[in-house]
């Protein structure tokens, strides 16, 4: 639980330096041509656990992959039904295009301790 509280400081201070430069996008605008390093403001709820911090989250225009780091989830691998708020930065890599999550604004659900930044 420390974890998480700790997380979710470090998330609302680190938004702060990034409010300006993300842009609030769906699944179907990041895959439509948003260019790779824009930084893009996402919500949604993880459908599927990949492999190795990468899920499939579904917003209102479809799936998107995210590779999210277990440091900003308290060391928790993520469940699918989860709920999340996001930041981070398009990487279309491999003819796949994903989101590298850089902060996690809120995420809650599914087993998971909410996190309100």
């Amino acid at each position: 639980m420390k974890k998480l509280i700790i997380a979710a400081a470090l998330a609302g201070t680190f938004s702060v330096a990034h409010a300006g430069n993300a842009i609030q996008a769906d699944s179907a605008a990041i895959k439509q041509g948003i260019e790779e390093g824009q930084m893009v403001h996402l919500s949604g709820e993880v459908v599927q656990v990949m492999e190795d911090e990468r899920y499939l989250l579904r917003d209102t225009a479809g799936t998107i992959e995210i590779e999210l780091d277990t440091g900003l989830t308290g060391d928790r691998q993520l469940q699918t039904g989860t709920r999340l708020d996001l930041v981070g930065e398009v990487d279309h890599d491999d003819g796949r295009t994903l989101v590298d999550v850089e902060e996690v604004n809120a995420m809650q659900g599914s087993d998971a301790a909410t996190i309100d930044g």
